[in-house]
């Protein structure tokens, strides 16, 4: 895995290289299919805009290719949104 690519490339690669299926996927990343699913057909509806990642995806697949972070955010091209959900300290469990 060198070339810039989407992270649905990167997941499809993965699964073909190691005969997975998306559902044998899904449980190694803990992930939902339709959570894979949606990363692997790569762009919405208009057919240009690659759907979103999530960086708790990016780290559940990472996990599960065994690839550091790092390496795989390196791999996602410029233009897959990565959302980051930042959690107030007060919707902290420890902080209630």
């Amino acid at each position: 895995m060198e070339a810039i690519m989407y992270i649905g490339e990167i997941i499809k690669s993965y699964r073909e290289q190691h005969n997975m299926t998306i559902e044998e996927f899904a449980n190694k990343s803990n992930l939902s299919q339709a959570e894979i699913t949606q990363l692997e057909e790569l762009f919405q509806s208009d057919g240009m805009t690659p759907y979103p990642v999530a960086m708790r995806q990016i780290k559940s697949i990472a996990e599960a290719i065994e690839q550091p972070i790092p390496i795989i955010m390196n791999l996602i091209s410029a233009d897959q949104e990565i959302v980051v959900n930042v959690v107030a300290e007060s919707d902290q469990p420890h902080a209630k």
